[in-house]
C-alpha cells in the first residue's frame, strides 16, 4: 500500500514538472535535476521503510525463536533472500514446533485415555495391565517396572516388563527391606521423584540392580514413588514414630523419611504404595525432565486409583466380616425402616421364614411376624417400640412361605441413627419348635410313665383273671343246653374280654416299644396290604376307595409292619367315619418343603400319606386331643388306635398330623423321611393340626 502511494507520489510530481516546464520553457532543463532527487528521497524513504519491517519481524523471530532456528545478529543488506531465507526458517521452526504440539497432544490424549482406564480399573492386574500398555505402547518406553508394597509380606513386589527386539518379557521379582538401595530406595524414603541421567553412577537397586533389567542399554532411568495423597497418622511404638527419622529431635520443617526400619513395610500408616521405573534402554534418545512430568503424572493417577482401590478392599473385607457375622448368629435377624419394610435378613432368618433375599426385600415386617398363628393377627413390632420401657422378650409366631406358622422368641431394640432419632428397628428372633417339641416330649413322657406304671401295676393282675374268665365262658358254651339269650350274653362278655386283651396289649405297646426294623419297601405294596386288611369294612358300606399315587415313588425305608398298623387304623377309622356310598382317598406325595416336627438330614426328602374321608369331620375341641390316650367319640373304641399310631411314626421321627372341618371332611397326614434317619432313637415331636 505504500509503494501504491510512493508511485502515485511520483507521478504527481512528474506532472506538476512537465507542466512547470510547459509554463515556462525558459526553465525546463530545472525539471530533470529535481525530478530525480525526489525520485530517490522517495525510493529511500521506501528503503528505510523496509528495513524497519524487517527489523521488527527480526526482533520477533528472536524472542520466539527455538532452538533450531539461527538468525544472524545484525542484518548487514537486506534483499527479498534474506527475507525469503528468514521466512522458509520462521516456517522450519514452525513445522518442528507443530510436531512437537502434535507429539504432546497424542501423549496428553493417551494419558487421558490412560487415566480412564486406571479409574475404571477394578482390580490390581487390570492396572497393571494399562500402565504397561500407555508406557510400552503408548509412549515407546521399552524398560518399565511397577513396584508395589506388600504389606502384609513386608516386602515390595516388581513386575517388570521390557521390550526388546519386538518381544514382550514380563517377570516378577520380590524385594525385602534388605535389597532396597540406591536411587530407588532414595526415592521411596524422601518421597520425590528422581531423573537419574548416568545409571552407572547411581544404580537402581545397589544389590539387585542388574537383576531387574538384565542387559540393559540404559544410561538414565526415572524413579516415581506412588504415595498416598491423603493424610494419615504416623504409627507410635513406645512414643517412637518409626516411620519418621528426624523424631522430635528436629524442627517441624526438617525433611521427613519413610521406612527407617524394616516392620515399616508392614506399618498400615505407611504412606507408601511403590513406585514406577522407566529407562531408556533400547531407545535412541536418553530421558529429559519431559518424560519425568509425564511419569509424574500418570504416577499420581496410579497412586490415586492404587489408595482408592485399597480403601475399597478394606471397606469391602469390613463389610464381608459384617455378613459372615450376621451369617454366622444362628438366631434369625430382620432390619426394617420406619414403615416397616424388611431392609436387611441374615441367612438364619430366610431359612426360618423359606424366602430368599429377592422375596423378602420390600415385605413388611406385619406380614411376617404376628402375634398368633393366624392372618387375622396385626404385627406388634412398633407398638413395642413406641412403649417407654419394652419387656427384653417377646413369643410370637412368625409366617413362612409355604403358610405354617413357627412359634418364635423376639427381641427387639431401636435402630438409632447419626442424629439420635429413631431410623427402624432390630428384631431378632429365635425357633422354639424344638423347644415346643421338647415340651412336648415331656408331655409324651409323662403319659407313657403314666401309662407304664398302669401298665405294670394292674396288667397282669387284669389279663390273668381275664383268662380264666374266658376259658370258663368257653367251657359253658360248648356244654351246649344253653337258651338263646345265655349264649347272646356269652358272647358279649367274650367280645368285652377280647376287648380288654386288646387295651392291655395295645398298652404293652405304647409303654415298651419294640425296636424298628428297617427295610426298603415298596409304598403300593405297602398300600395295598393295608386295604386288604379293612377292605370287608369298605365293600360292607360300598365305600370306594381312591388311590392318588405318585409313580415316581416307588420305595420308602421304614418297619413295614408298624406302617401297615398305622395305616390300617387310619383306613379304617376313615371307612367308619363316612356314610354308605361314600368314598375315601390315599394319596402318596414327595415333600421338600420345611415341617418343624419333622428331623430331615439334608439330601432326605420326604413323603407323606393323606388318608381323606368325606365324613362328618372332627370339631375343633376334639382336634386338640385326639392323640391323647383313652380319648375316643366312637362307640366301643378304646381310644388308644390314633395314640399308638401317633407314637409309631414319631418313633420313625416323622409326623403324623390332622386337619378337619365339620361337615367337610377330615384328612391324615402322615410325613416320614423317606430314607432311614441317620440319627436314630425315639422322637416325640407335637401335634399339627389345621382347621
Amino acid at each position: 500500500m505504500l509503494r501504491i502511494q510512493g508511485l502515485i507520489l511520483i507521478s504527481l510530481l512528474y506532472t506538476a514538472l512537465i507542466s512547470f516546464a510547459c509554463i515556462l520553457p525558459a526553465y525546463r532543463w530545472v525539471t530533470i535535476p529535481v525530478g530525480l532527487i525526489m525520485t530517490a528521497v522517495l525510493a529511500y524513504r521506501d528503503r528505510v521503510n523496509h528495513r524497519e519491517k524487517i527489523e521488527v519481524i527480526h526482533k520477533r523471530l528472536s524472542n520466539l525463536r527455538s532452538e533450531g532456528l539461527i538468525i544472524e545478529e545484525r542484518i548487514k543488506e537486506v534483499d527479498d533472500d534474506v527475507f525469503y531465507r528468514m521466512i522458509l526458517t520462521l516456517l522450519t521452526d514452525l513445522e518442528r514446533s507443530l510436531f512437537k504440539l502434535v507429539e504432546k497432544n497424542i501423549q496428553l490424549l493417551s494419558i487421558k485415555e490412560i487415566g480412564r482406564s486406571i479409574i475404571s480399573s477394578v482390580d490390581e492386574s487390570n492396572l497393571i495391565d494399562s500402565v504397561f500398555e500407555y508406557l510400552v505402547h503408548g509412549v515407546g518406553y521399552r524398560e518399565v517396572a511397577f513396584i508395589l508394597l506388600r504389606k502384609k509380606k513386608q516386602c515390595f513386589q516388581s513386575m517388570v516388563c521390557v521390550e526388546n527386539t519386538n518381544r514382550l518379557v514380563r517377570r516378577v521379582i520380590n524385594l525385602d527391606y534388605a535389597d532396597l538401595g540406591g536411587a530407588v530406595f532414595n526415592s521411596l524414603v524422601s518421597g520425590k521423584a528422581f531423573l537419574i541421567k548416568d545409571a552407572s553412577m547411581h544404580p537402581i537397586f545397589e544389590s539387585i540392580g542388574d537383576e531387574m533389567f538384565p542387559g540393559s542399554t540404559m544410561s538414565s532411568y526415572i524413579c516415581v514413588p506412588l504415595m498416598m495423597t491423603s493424610e494419615r497418622n504416623r504409627c507410635c511404638l513406645d512414643g517412637k514414630c518409626c516411620l519418621d527419622s528426624i523424631n522430635d529431635e528436629k524442627s517441624d520443617t526438617a525433611e521427613k523419611k519413610f521406612m527407617t526400619h524394616p516392620e515399616c513395610l508392614s506399618c498400615p500408616e505407611n504412606p507408601i504404595l511403590g513406585a514406577i521405573i522407566v529407562t531408556d534402554g533400547f531407545r535412541a534418545t536418553p530421558l529429559t525432565n519431559i518424560d519425568q512430568v509425564t511419569i509424574e503424572t500418570v504416577g499420581s493417577l496410579v497412586a490415586s486409583n492404587i489408595e482408592n482401590w485399597l480403601l475399597y478392599q478394606e471397606l469391602r473385607h469390613e463389610e464381608i466380616f459384617r455378613e459372615k457375622v450376621l451369617e454366622g448368629v444362628q438366631h434369625g435377624l430382620f432390619v426394617c425402616d420406619m414403615e416397616g419394610i424388611i431392609t436387611l435378613a441374615n441367612k438364619s432368618a430366610l431359612e426360618l421364614c423359606g424366602e430368599d433375599e429377592d422375596s423378602i426385600s420390600g415385605k413388611k415386617i406385619d406380614s411376617l411376624i404376628s402375634h398368633g398363628s393366624g392372618e387375622s393377627e396385626s404385627s406388634f413390632v412398633f407398638d413395642i417400640i413406641e412403649e417407654d420401657s419394652p419387656a427384653p422378650f417377646y413369643e410370637a409366631c412368625i409366617r413362612r412361605s409355604d403358610g405354617n406358622y413357627i412359634p418364635i422368641r423376639t427381641y427387639i431394640s431401636r435402630l438409632m441413627g447419626d442424629d439420635g432419632e429413631v431410623q427402624g428397628v432390630i428384631t431378632t428372633f429365635m425357633d422354639l419348635t424344638y423347644i415346643r417339641r421338647m415340651e412336648e416330649q415331656i408331655k409324651h413322657l409323662d403319659k407313657l410313665a403314666m401309662l407304664g406304671r398302669f401298665t405294670s401295676a394292674i396288667a397282669h393282675e387284669i389279663r390273668n383273671p381275664l383268662t380264666g374268665i374266658a376259658a370258663g365262658i368257653q367251657y359253658m358254651d360248648r356244654k351246649g343246653g344253653l337258651s338263646e339269650e345265655q349264649k347272646e350274653n356269652i358272647t358279649f362278655i367274650l367280645h368285652e374280654v377280647e376287648r380288654l386283651n386288646r387295651i392291655i396289649t395295645d398298652l404293652f405297646k405304647v409303654a415298651k416299644p419294640r425296636d424298628l426294623l428297617y427295610q426298603d419297601v415298596d409304598i403300593n405294596a405297602l398300600i395295598e396290604r393295608s386295604y386288604k386288611s379293612v377292605s370287608e369294612i369298605f365293600f360292607s358300606k360300598k365305600i370306594e376307595l381312591k388311590k392318588d399315587v405318585d409313580d415316581t415313588l416307588t420305595n420308602i425305608e421304614v418297619d413295614p409292619d408298624q406302617l401297615t398298623q398305622v395305616l390300617i387304623n387310619l383306613l379304617k377309622n376313615a371307612a367308619e367315619a363316612v356314610p354308605e356310598n361314600g368314598s375315601v382317598i390315599i394319596r402318596t406325595r414327595a415333600y421338600n418343603g420345611y415341617i418343624p416336627d419333622v428331623i430331615s438330614e439334608k439330601g432326605n426328602s420326604l413323603i407323606c400319606f393323606d388318608v381323606i374321608d368325606d365324613g362328618p369331620g372332627i370339631d375343633s375341641s376334639d382336634i386338640e386331643k385326639i392323640f391323647e390316650p383313652f380319648y375316643s367319640k366312637k362307640v366301643g373304641g378304646t381310644g388308644l388306635g390314633l395314640f399308638v399310631s401317633h407314637s409309631i411314626i414319631q418313633h420313625h421321627q416323622g409326623r403324623l398330623s390332622v386337619v378337619s372341618k365339620l361337615d367337610k371332611g377330615t384328612t391324615f397326614t402322615i410325613c416320614l423321611p423317606r430314607n432311614r434317619p441317620v440319627k436314630g432313637g425315639k422322637v416325640e415331636t407335637g401335634n399339627t393340626s389345621g382347621r
